[in-house]
């Protein structure tokens, strides 16, 4: 009986030998590293912030001199005490130049923000831009959380049917990443510019700073998280519109899924409209409340 034939109720394969080019068959070759992306960020007529440039560059650094970022070369080191591998730095790397690329330098959030909010990027998105496979993708980020580089948060939204669904995952840079390639202070000055740039924005659309800060301080007061948060508090601005959620995208986010499980066991009778409704309602008349003391 030949290779294809069915045994057990299962058709076996052929077996085909694999060639290792190097690494754990993932076409890594260890004096060779693929460290740039595959595709640009940004359309031809445009660039990246030169401080983002050159954080990409000295990130480099770090696959022929691990000690560069000694939080990241132990993040999944071996029993035996073993730093990471060259095939998982280079993934990393990759990683970390995708979300670098994409990174608004008001927040240090990946993503870009628009009338709706802060729209955030998935991993799948991210992935594309380094020709990585998606569990390569999904190890280096964990390295890179582990590693605290970066900080990652995942918001949910309360459906119709009364299930939860996950949003795209809220992944922001660590600032001290600037800071240990000798770009700390220059990102102060980056930063400014950036707000002036938004500031330019707010003007056209209609509003002020002020009132998009003053904005963003309700929304911070009613989601006043009970213990501290481990990472940084990163937050942006926007307009305050009446058809627009109050605040920063993400904190109203959180905090709105806070009352709505408050909600849900004060009311567990209740249908998800209505507990939607009752969300919103509180927060409109918390914010009336807030500007009219």
């Amino acid at each position: 009986m030949d290779s294809t034939s069915v045994t057990s109720g299962r058709r076996k394969r052929p077996y085909v030998p694999r060639v290792n080019h190097g690494g754990n068959y993932c076409d890594h070759s260890p004096e060779s590293p693929k460290l740039a992306l595959l595709k640009p960020v940004t359309s031809p007529d445009k660039t990246l912030p030169g401080i983002l440039l050159e954080l990409e560059e000295r990130l480099n650094r770090y696959y022929s001199s691990p000690n560069t970022l000694p939080s990241l070369r132990h993040a999944n080191r071996s029993a035996k005490g073993r730093g990471m591998r060259s095939e998982r730095r280079e993934a990393c790397l990759l990683l970390l130049k995708a979300i670098i690329a994409h990174t608004d330098l008001v927040s240090l959030r990946c993503g870009f923000p628009s009338k709706q909010g802060f729209i955030s990027l998935t991993l799948q998105w991210l992935t594309d831009f380094t020709g990585l496979g998606f569990r390569r993708a999904e190890r280096a980020l964990a390295d890179l959380k582990r590693a605290n580089l970066i900080t990652v948060s995942q918001p949910r939204q309360l459906q119709e049917d009364g299930t939860w669904k996950g949003l795209a995952a809220v992944k922001a840079v660590n600032r001290l990443l600037f800071t240990a390639f000798g770009l700390g202070r220059r990102l102060q000055f980056e930063k400014q510019r950036a707000s002036d740039r938004l500031a330019k924005k707010v003007k056209k659309v209609g509003g002020t700073l002020t009132s998009w800060a003053r904005n963003a301080l309700v929304i911070g007061g009613i989601m006043a998280p009970k213990t501290e948060s481990k990472g940084p508090q990163i937050r942006s601005f926007r307009p305050p519109r009446s058809e627009e959620p109050p605040g920063d995208s993400e904190a109203y986010s959180r905090a709105r899924t806070e009352l709505l499980i408050a909600l849900m066991q004060a009311h567990p009778g209740r249908s998800s409209v209505d507990l939607n409704a009752d969300a919103d309602r509180i927060f409109q008349e918390r914010q009336q409340k807030r500007f009219t003391a």
